[in-house]
């Protein structure tokens, strides 16, 4: 009987998160451009944005992306306690393929290092997508244990004008397989939105842009929290700051500064 309930609550919480991406997708059919925000540390998910199907890659980014050569470089931490995340991003790829590399250093106090490196390849269509990424990572306690966990990402992205959908299961090896499903609206104007669910929470965000100056705001429901992003695009060069923050929870801080490898 218990089995019976929990199965029908599952059903519920599905059909839930897919009615409110359907609806925040009607919603998003506006003019709009900009890859979606997304948190590159471990620690950052609010963002979320993680089956954008462009931009650099980070710890919650589907590999199923479309080439966009750029590296980049970012920096989070968190308030009123000692632990930060170093990240190093870079993506070279054409129209056929995609390749990325992602790089993470946390640390906090001198309790815990986490060494996190992860290497995804795509191969794209003009409609479709799909992708696959490896990722290792190296944990220890300094002056004590270490040990290493694999991790394997699988996804795809459909293209149909300015609508991706896309999907992404993810996990370590022996914890387990998490889904992720998405909508993104992106075009070539100055406002582009997303709806992604993990079966847990609901994510939704929008993004605007003036010129070269962009305003990313990212929510996350039922738990309610909040991230914001400004960022500064020029001919080549982007930069950002972003604030994620919740009710009676630590908020964390993130600079990032990225570089594209051709216009």
């Amino acid at each position: 009987m218990l089995s019976v309930f929990l199965f029908a609550r599952s059903c519920v919480r599905v059909r839930f998160c897919l009615s409110v991406i359907l609806l925040a997708l009607s919603l998003a059919i506006v003019p709009g451009t900009v890859n979606a925000a997304e948190g590159r540390a471990s620690f950052a998910a609010l963002l979320a944005g993680g089956l954008s199907p462009v931009g650099l890659g980070g710890f919650h980014s589907t590999p199923a992306r479309y080439a966009e050569p750029a590296y980049g470089v970012s920096y989070y931490w968190l308030d009123d306690v000692a632990e930060s995340s170093w990240n190093f991003s870079l993506e070279f790829g054409t129209d056929a393929y995609r390749v990325g590399a992602f790089v993470a250093y946390e640390s906090m106090d001198s309790l815990y290092r986490n060494l996190y490196s992860e290497a995804s390849y795509a191969k794209t269509w003009a409609h479709f997508a799909l992708g696959m990424s490896y990722g290792l990572g190296m944990e220890w306690i300094p002056g004590d244990a270490l040990w290493t966990r694999l991790r394997f990402k699988w996804a795809y992205v459909i293209k149909w004008r300015n609508v991706h959908l896309a999907g992404m299961l993810s996990g370590f090896v022996n914890d387990g397989v998490a889904p992720v499903v998405g909508v993104h609206w992106i075009s070539d104007e100055s406002v582009s939105a997303f709806a992604e669910c993990d079966f847990d929470y609901l994510y939704v965000g929008a993004s605007f842009r003036l010129k070269f100056v962009e305003l990313y705001s990212s929510y996350r429901f039922p738990d309610f929290a909040v991230a914001l992003q400004f960022s500064f695009n020029g001919n080549l060069f982007g930069g950002s700051y972003a604030r994620g923050f919740k009710h009676n929870s630590i908020s964390w801080n993130s600079v990032q500064v990225s570089r594209w490898l051709k216009k």
